[in-house]
């Protein structure tokens, strides 16, 4: 197997992607497997994500990652999340347990 570096442009609608530092976060879930900077993402998460762009850092990020996967894990599958209510609290460094997610952060 050999790497091959190469630069990749691509052209993607505003509403399909968010950045955070040199990171891109997109729904076209084909494309992270071009770049190591690039991630996947839903749509909805991109449309909540895009508001706070300014404000988000991969640490925040990768921290969402992992909250989404425990509230995931904890609740039913048909649990909806308030993504924009976490950001906030994870980017204004609030320290809650999952439980505190659980409890505020489910929006049905």
């Amino acid at each position: 197997m050999t790497t091959i570096d190469m630069k990749v442009t691509l052209l993607l609608k505003e509403d399909e992607y968010f950045k955070v530092g040199d990171h891109i976060f997109t729904k076209n879930d084909n494309l992270k497997s071009l770049e190591d900077k690039l991630h996947f993402c839903g749509s909805s998460a991109i449309n909540v994500f895009k508001e706070f762009e300014n404000s988000l850092t991969m640490e925040v990020m990768d921290d969402w990652s992992k909250l989404s996967k425990a509230l995931n894990q904890t609740t039913s599958c048909c649990a909806v999340w308030d993504n924009r209510k976490i950001i906030s609290e994870l980017i204004n460094k609030q320290d809650h347990p999952v439980s505190w997610y659980v409890q505020n952060c489910r929006i049905c």
